[in-house]
């Protein structure tokens, strides 16, 4: 047998990284695990100092000050100082001494300072004992194998005070330094950021963020569930949540659904609170977290709770992920739980899709011209074509005479058999594909089923031709450049192409090599929004990658490539910014796979609030777009062979 008495394994100072720096990658994560922090030395008070709404520089600070038990130097010494302590299991309890339950868990959440800051100072008061030193995140980098890291002389000696001055008698200061991030942060979404991450009353402990308190998360939603309806068997709280069960374990809830799209995709889904702070980020409770489909998702939002999720001391009780803002959502344990999730998620939107229609309907029943048009139904034959008149009404850029002379059409054609079918069908197709079926139908003539169907062929025939493309390794230029040029569509059927192989510079971007191989953007395109105002407001960047290798291979997109289309879009967001009425832009890129490191930047990155970024797989794109256009292929094949 081999001698193994020189095999160890050995730590290097670089794991900072990839504990702190990579896995707390936003100022919101950093600051809400130092509130965390607070919470759990039974702080009543949290104030925090941040730049907000201007640019950072070497000379800006953050300081997080709290009112709690703060720490001696044993305490420091023996527990805080030691990267992965499980706190929990350590005490063999999961409260604080103040009987709070406790949020720390995995003894990482100390590093998180680091996805933010270079410098942090650290000052404590506990039983008249005071703590103080400094850590320096470079300096640990550079720590070796099987060393520990001399903590430094701190720098910082001043009083520890509230920030009116008031000196505390117990309390812990971090100051973070060398801030990293150098863009402005916008205040309100900050503290929206902030808000939705606690669940916690100013009763419990009062957050102040540059002297204004942070209050429990709310929006303006144009339908709250319960209020506006409750699954059979349940019944609402007096506070307007629903009490559930999972499994026998409790959980409570609310759904809401704004009046417009948030325009802030990090607040879309439901976030999970436990022991009243998020574990996991807004979604839609899908192990994946790529686009689902489901209608009315950009204008979801909501909260549950669910205590259970973080009980316990042990790593088996454990659902979340080290960073404590994700669950584990390939734990098996918690399939029950994602289940219920995706249930009530289909529950709501129906919902709410129905509460929509009826309203709509509504609104279009008081119309003159079409209260007229339609006086001659019955009631409900007046709601079935109040919501067609809805579904055109929303198509982009149509006046209302235009709706009225459409809906005068098809009450015209109520007796052509073939007719009535078509737009029946239509009406039990997916909601959101509506709109860009009657638009369809407006430009190019309700009656003429033959000219809709050969061209709804021959969209199908291109839609085979960028599949070949795609499974045969086609070269993206210029192969599969030209096609979607020549059919922007194929991205989505409500852009319109604006221009191709734009030159970077000038957007004002300097060229530099390591962007990558080339220096145009592949496409941008204009958004064919389904509400107003016009459809010019909507700007998108479009980067495409090949799919394939020559040798059949999938081809995978890599660090480089994520980050030239990350610098394009915010090249573009500063473009359209001088624009007296500026659009909102986006990014967009496909490619059939991604590097890991180009797949962890490309997560980061669709996590700041830098820049609107999706990222989306050919076979997402041609899956998309192909349903679309078969469905209106098997309702115009229906009409044109009656016709015939």
């Amino acid at each position: 047998m081999s001698d193994t008495s020189d095999l160890k394994l050995r730590f290097l100072g670089s794991l900072v990284e990839q504990l702190g720096a990579q896995m707390y990658p936003s100022a919101t994560a950093t600051i809400a695990e130092l509130i965390s922090n607070a919470w759990d030395a039974d702080a009543k008070h949290v104030w925090i100092e941040i730049p907000l709404g201007e640019r950072w520089d070497p000379t800006k600070t953050i300081t997080v000050i709290d009112d709690g038990i703060g720490m001696s130097h044993e305490d420091a010494r023996d527990a805080y100082l030691h990267v992965g302590r499980r706190r929990r299991e350590a005490d063999g309890k999961d409260t604080s001494p103040g009987n709070r339950k406790l949020h720390g868990r995995k003894g990482i959440g100390k590093l998180a300072a680091f996805g933010t800051a270079g410098i942090l100072e650290f000052a404590s008061l506990h039983e008249g004992q005071d703590t103080r030193f400094r850590l320096d995140y470079e300096q640990i980098r550079q720590v070796e194998a099987g060393a520990d890291y001399q903590v430094e002389e701190p720098q910082d000696n001043s009083p520890l005070t509230r920030p009116d001055h008031t000196e505390l008698i117990h309390g812990t200061r971090i100051r973070l330094q060398a801030l990293k991030l150098r863009r402005a942060l916008n205040e309100d979404q900050f503290h929206i950021s902030m808000a939705r991450r606690f669940a916690l009353l100013a009763s419990d402990m009062t957050i102040s963020i540059n002297g204004k308190n942070l209050e429990r998360f709310n929006i303006d939603v144009e339908y709250r569930f319960p209020e506006h309806g409750i699954p059979e068997g349940l019944s609402p709280d007096v506070d307007g949540w629903v009490q559930d069960l999972v499994d026998d374990k409790p959980v409570r809830w609310w759904i809401g659904f704004t009046a417009k799209p948030l325009q802030d995709q990090s607040l879309q889904g439901v976030s999970v609170l436990a022991r009243g702070k998020m574990v996991q980020r807004p979604f839609l409770f899908a192990r994946s977290q790529g686009v689902t489909g489901q209608l009315g998702q950009e204008y979801l939002v909501g909260e549950v709770q669910a205590d259970w999720l973080d009980e316990g001391a042990t790593v088996e009780t454990d659902h979340i992920q080290a960073n404590r803002d994700q669950l584990q959502l390939e734990d098996p344990e918690l399939e029950p739980f994602l289940e219920w999730g995706r249930e009530r998620l289909q529950w709501a939107l129906k919902h709410r899709n129905d509460l929509r229609r009826k309203a709509r309907q509504d609104e279009a029943l008081e119309i003159p011209e079409l209260k007229e048009l339609f006086s001659v139904f019955t009631n409900s034959e007046k709601r079935r074509y109040a919501g067609i008149a809805d579904q055109v009404s929303r198509i982009p850029e149509i006046e209302r005479q235009d709706t009225i002379n459409i809906m005068q059409s098809i009450v015209d054609a109520r007796d052509d058999v073939q007719i009535r079918k078509m737009w029946e069908e239509i009406s039990e197709l997916d909601e959101n594909f509506q709109p860009q079926l009657w638009h369809i139908i407006n430009r190019f003539g309700l009656i003429d089923a033959r000219r809709n169907w050969t061209v709804i062929s021959a969209r199908l025939e291109a839609i085979d031709q960028l599949k070949q493309h795609v499974t045969m390794g086609a070269p993206e230029v210029p192969d599969i450049h030209d096609h979607i040029k020549q059919h922007p569509w194929l991205i989505d059927p409500r852009w319109h192409l604006y221009d191709d192989e734009v030159n970077v510079e000038q957007w004002g971007i300097s060229y530099k090599r390591d962007l990558g191989s080339g220096r145009d953007i592949d496409f941008v395109m204009f958004g064919l929004q389904m509400t107003q105002p016009s459809p010019s407001d909507h700007v998108i960047v479009v980067e495409i990658k090949r799919a394939r290798h020559e040798d059949g291979g999938v081809r995978a997109a890599n660090e480089a490539e994520v980050n030239k289309f990350h610098q394009y879009v915010l090249a573009a967001v500063n473009h359209f910014r001088t624009s007296s009425e500026p659009p909102r832009v986006t990014g967009l890129m496909i490619a059939q796979a991604f590097t890991e490191n180009a797949d962890r930047i490309r997560r980061s990155l669709q996590t700041t609030q830098e820049a609107d970024l999706s990222f989306k797989t050919w076979d997402e794109i041609i899956r998309q777009t192909e349903r679309l256009h078969r469905g209106w292929l098997a309702v115009e094949s229906r009409r044109a062979s009656a016709i015939s």
